[in-house]
């Protein structure tokens, strides 16, 4: 019962539950998360978005595809959304767009939590409208669309790593520098990621076609029973 318990210490309804759970499952399968992560990240991660239960599909699918597109994993998501997510979605970005700047930075060798802190500083940064930084790209920026083509303004136009630091800070200078580098490989990722219907489930019918699948399987439709069972009432 952990996948339900989990989406209830979340608040998430009986009904909101049972048609998450399918969805979830998947996910779990996929990644080869536990069902309990699986549902906790999940559940969060539409929190952080303030999503509601219709968008579980679209989350896992999006969130799946990260980790076979990039060098994301689902550990590294569980570790690094909490940090960047919220301050994400306060400046407007969606789920599809912190996964492909933190893809960006998996595929540079950055760790979850730097590349999550970075992450949320350099946002941070650029909320400042009449900050170094949000000048320095041209106009202030709302969408990652207007950040990428100031990066590639920026780059475009040759910037070393002293100005890179004025620009920013210690701690998010790197990160500065690759999504400098990799603008618009970024974009490329979010909009991959935009195209994912279906990967979840895609992903959990390959993983269950070995042994480790075939035992995640049998837990998973044996939880969807019990959940069945006890009518979402534990």
């Amino acid at each position: 019962m952990q996948l339900q318990t989990e989406l209830a210490k979340l608040g998430y309804t009986t009904d909101e539950i049972k048609n998450m759970t399918p969805a979830v499952l998947n996910f779990a399968q996929a990644t080869g998360a536990s069902l309990a992560d699986a549902a906790s990240l999940t559940g969060a991660a539409l929190r952080m978005f303030e999503k509601d239960a219709s968008s579980t599909q679209d989350f896992v699918d999006k969130m799946t595809a990260s980790t076979t597109k990039s060098a994301l994993s689902f550990s590294f998501l569980q570790n690094a959304l909490s940090t960047v997510a919220p301050v994400a979605n306060a400046f407007g970005f969606q789920l599809e767009e912190v996964l492909a700047l933190l893809g960006q930075l998996a595929n540079a060798g950055f760790d979850a939590s730097s590349a999550a802190t970075a992450t949320r500083n350099l946002l941070l940064t650029l909320a400042d409208a009449n900050g170094d930084l949000a000048k320095s790209l041209g106009k202030p920026v709302k969408s990652l669309d207007e950040l990428v083509t100031g990066l590639k303004t920026l780059n475009d136009g040759g910037i070393d790593l002293a100005t890179s630091l004025e620009l920013t800070d210690k701690r998010s200078v790197a990160a500065f520098q690759t999504f400098l580098k990799g603008a618009g490989n970024v974009l490329q990722l979010r909009d991959a990621l935009n195209n994912a219907d279906g990967t979840a489930q895609q992903m959990a019918k390959t993983m269950g076609d070995n042994l480790s699948g075939d035992v995640k399987s049998l837990s998973s439709a044996w939880e969807d029973f019990m959940i069945n069972i006890n009518n979402g009432q534990g």
